[in-house]
């Protein structure tokens, strides 16, 4: 992963570095892509097509020193290219990969082959007036009622704006006299939203002891890292309604109306 912050008009030079891992020579081959999108989990989707206007693209601005490399069994070898940013490059962030494959990529896009690919994913924040700016779309249980502290939450974060943005925070439980149960932190990995879209994301509570009553789950994600800090938050409710406490209490009312 190449991460950076650059100016307009900057111009800066990248090594990488690549292995045969395979036991007979071969040829790679080297091209470039943009990042049109990411799936559901976070992974990059990229462009078919190195013209694709994504308004997140940076794939022309790279010139790689060669198309091609040629290594011995497990031998290394070393491909530079220069990242040359235009004047008038957007504010904000910016998505592309270098791809390295064993088919040339006029033979892959012709669809006649079926080959791997590896890339190192490059994201470039372009320094200007940026748009940095998340909100929380979702925040809640898989179910209302819980028969024990076991619980799921999912979080689905909107990021509107034209930069990634990693929030990260406390998520704390809170029982039905208002007391602080326990303490999580959300998204300890910082895993990004990708600009221009929606991520959700999974968290369980496994609590200690036996529960009773209504709790409610307080998430607190704070993101910005050009702009100052930011803070978003929500509140969901749930239940826990153990059958060791309801059991007997629905008996013994049974027996009282009859």
């Amino acid at each position: 992963l190449i991460e950076e912050s650059l100016d307009p008009g900057f111009e800066k030079s990248y090594t990488l570095l690549i292995e045969n891992q395979e036991t007979t020579a071969r040829t790679f081959y080297l091209s470039t892509r943009n990042i049109s999108d990411v799936t559901e989990n976070g992974n990059p989707i990229f462009a078919k097509d190195i013209n694709e206007v994504t308004g997140m693209e940076l794939a022309q601005w790279i010139t790689l020193s060669q198309n091609e490399i040629t290594l011995e069994a497990n031998q290394k070898g070393e491909v530079t290219f220069v990242m040359k940013l235009p004047s008038d490059a957007s504010p904000g962030s910016h998505f592309g990969g270098v791809f390295i494959s064993i088919e040339p990529p006029d033979i892959e896009n012709s669809g006649a082959a079926v080959s791997y690919q590896v890339a190192n994913i490059i994201s470039i924040f372009v320094s200007g007036d940026v748009n940095e700016t998340a909100n929380i779309r979702q925040f809640s249980t898989d179910k209302y009622f819980y028969g024990s502290k076991d619980v799921d939450f999912n979080l689905r974060i909107d990021n509107p704006g034209n930069v990634l943005v990693r929030p990260i925070g406390p998520l704390e439980i809170r029982n039905m006299l208002g007391q602080k149960i326990e303490t999580m932190i959300f998204n300890d990995t910082q895993a990004a939203v990708f600009p221009g879209t929606d991520r959700s994301y999974s968290m369980s509570w496994e609590g200690q002891g036996l529960g009773f009553g209504r709790y409610e789950a307080i998430v607190s994600a704070v993101y910005g890292e050009y702009g100052g800090k930011k803070t978003i938050s929500s509140t969901v409710s749930f239940w826990i309604l153990p059958m060791s406490i309801i059991g007997p209490a629905l008996g013994a009312l049974a027996f009282i109306l009859l």
